[in-house]
């Protein structure tokens, strides 16, 4: 499981990483100029793009929430990708800064249904920008020539050309 999840998570995340980061060319420069920057930019990635962005759950008794009951035995669908971009959370959500301060997201869950692997895709996240910097400091996404990737449980990209 954790290899599978792993796999297929990181590298949609990689993906956003390449195509946010190139459409934010002052944000890219920032990181290939101060590397320390970039566990904070892995979690605002994860924030802006979740390349899990549902979780499914049954619920095993009663829940009232915003004033609605959704009874025992229910299936419910978490939009934690859209919990990312919630403005009460998360000032000017529709802005991708790699300096936001925040204390958390739920990109990975949260509570007993948090991610196995959360600290492994941070790991990897993070030595993959920063070896990828080492090697180039710029690129650019050939946007028509990428292929989008829509599961049931990830979204990103098949295929995503990056010029540098």
């Amino acid at each position: 499981l954790i290899i599978s999840a792993g796999t297929e998570t990181v590298a949609r995340l990689l993906g956003w990483a390449g195509l946010i980061l190139a459409d934010h060319p002052e944000q890219l420069t920032a990181l290939a100029q101060d590397a320390s920057l970039i566990p904070n930019a892995i979690e605002e990635l994860l924030r802006y793009e979740a390349p899990s962005p549902v979780q499914g759950r049954w619920l095993t008794e009663e829940v009232e929430l915003h004033g609605h009951l959704i009874p025992a035995n229910s299936k419910v669908l978490l939009l934690t990708g859209s919990a990312g971009r919630d403005e009460r959370v998360y000032p000017e959500a529709d802005q991708f800064d790699i300096r936001r301060n925040f204390r958390l997201h739920v990109a990975f869950g949260y509570g007993i249904h948090f991610c196995l692997g959360a600290a492994l895709a941070r790991m990897e996240g993070k030595i993959a920008l920063e070896e990828t910097f080492k090697r180039y400091k710029t690129w650019t996404v050939d946007k028509e020539r990428s292929v989008p990737l829509h599961t049931s449980t990830v979204r990103g990209y098949q295929k995503l050309p990056i010029r540098v």
